[in-house]
């Protein structure tokens, strides 16, 4: 896992079954828009989704980019299925729009 390109979620801006948009940072290699990842709690041993798609990567002032590299924080979407509960779960006992505690990483496949 931390060979992996990754991102860890700071703030799940929308969240509906069909994605995520939410402020990360890359903390492992670069993460591509186009490609395939799995949104895995960094406590647990499986994703909460799998096959999610990078379909947009921003960052500040809305500016669109291809990719985001260690270290550079960004405004990301991911499509595909996800399942509201489970994530919301996860996060428990947390505010909502900050899941910093529960430490959600989408992690390229």
């Amino acid at each position: 896992m931390a060979d992996q390109p990754q991102l860890q979620l700071n703030e799940i801006v929308e969240l509906t079954s069909g994605s995520l948009t939410a402020t990360v940072r890359c903390v492992a290699g670069t993460v591509r828009r186009g490609e395939a990842a799995d949104l895995v709690p960094a406590a647990a041993d499986r994703p909460v989704a799998e096959n999610l798609t990078i379909s947009a990567i921003e960052y500040a002032g809305g500016i669109p980019m291809d990719f985001v590299d260690l270290g550079r924080t960004a405004l990301v979407t991911v499509t595909g299925s996800i399942d509201e509960a489970a994530l919301r779960a996860v996060v428990a006992g947390n505010a909502p729009e900050q899941v910093v505690r529960a430490d959600l990483r989408l992690i390229v496949r």
